[in-house]
Formats: C-alpha cells, sequence, structure tokens
C-alpha cells in the first residue's frame, strides 16, 4: 500500500552566530574582519568579534514522525514484508535500522545534498537485500509526460 503522510510548516525566529558553508556544508562561524570591525565603548578594534544574528525560519515539522510511525506500523501488524523510504533526514535513522532486522528496506535520497550517513548500513544487516539510491534530474525527466497529452501542453522549459 502507498501512503503519503504530509507534515506541516511552522514559522520561527532563530539567533545564532553569523556563519558561512563550507566543506560539506558544515557552518564556519565568521568572526569581525576588515572591511567590517568592531569597536569596544574605548573605540578600541575587537579582534574576532562574533556576529549574533536574527533570522527567520520556516521548518517542516511532523513528516519524518509520521514516516517512522508508519513503517514501524506496518511492520508490528505484518502488513509488509519490504519497504521503500524516500527520505535524506537523518532522524529516520532508528526505525530504519530497526526495520532492516525484519525486511529488506530501500533507502531514496531525493535531496541534491549528499546521502545522510546515519541512513547508510550494511546491505546484508538483518534480513538483507537493503538498498540506497539518489534522485537525479534525469530521473525526473524521464519520468515527465510528453510533450503534449491530449489538447494539453507541457509548459515550455519542463
Amino acid at each position: 500500500m502507498d501512503e503519503i503522510e504530509l507534515g506541516r510548516y511552522v514559522n520561527r525566529v532563530a539567533r545564532a552566530p553569523l556563519a558561512v558553508e563550507g566543506k560539506l556544508g558544515k557552518p564556519i562561524l565568521t568572526t569581525a574582519a576588515w572591511p567590517v570591525m568592531v569597536q569596544d565603548r574605548t573605540g578600541r578594534a575587537v579582534p574576532d568579534a562574533r556576529f549574533m544574528v536574527t533570522v527567520a525560519r520556516r521548518e517542516e515539522k511532523g513528516s519524518d514522525v509520521n514516516v517512522a510511525s508508519h513503517l514501524l506500523l506496518d511492520l508490528l501488524h505484518q502488513r509488509i514484508d519490504a519497504a521503500v523510504v524516500v527520505s535524506n533526514d537523518s532522524d529516520l535513522a532508528f526505525p530504519i535500522a530497526q526495520a532492516r532486522e525484519l525486511i529488506p528496506v530501500g533507502v531514496i535520497n531525493p535531496t541534491r545534498n549528499r546521502p545522510a550517513g546515519a541512513l547508510s548500513d550494511d546491505p546484508n544487516r538483518g534480513t538483507g537485500g537493503h538498498w540506497w539510491y539518489q534522485i537525479t534530474a534525469a530521473d525526473l525527466t524521464s519520468a515527465q509526460l510528453p510533450k503534449q497529452l491530449g489538447n494539453i501542453h507541457r509548459p515550455a522549459g519542463w
């Protein structure tokens, strides 16, 4: 049975040190340096001062818990003999690892990001037969409908 589980979005304000993206997307905290310098009350430079910033964030909540719950409930009630999870969310590492003990599990990464290391495992763990796949642009292009289907036309640029 196919199940689409939706989450919800919440808007939040987050405060954190200012950072730039480093290797593999890891944050590198930025500090005061020319041309943006920080001075103390006496006007002396404060070398390596950190900047605290407040940003608006939109976070998706709930879908990882819902997917994990459905996966484990389907196992408990023996409704499935294999599973495919489309996610790159490392929060699913524990339920997927538990499922791999009982059934083969495929994990499809739908993002451009590197696969989450926590979702990796031995393909022979538990029952074995586990696999991983990263969706590519070619996968999406090949799954499109033809340029014209009846009197419906695909938008230009698709």
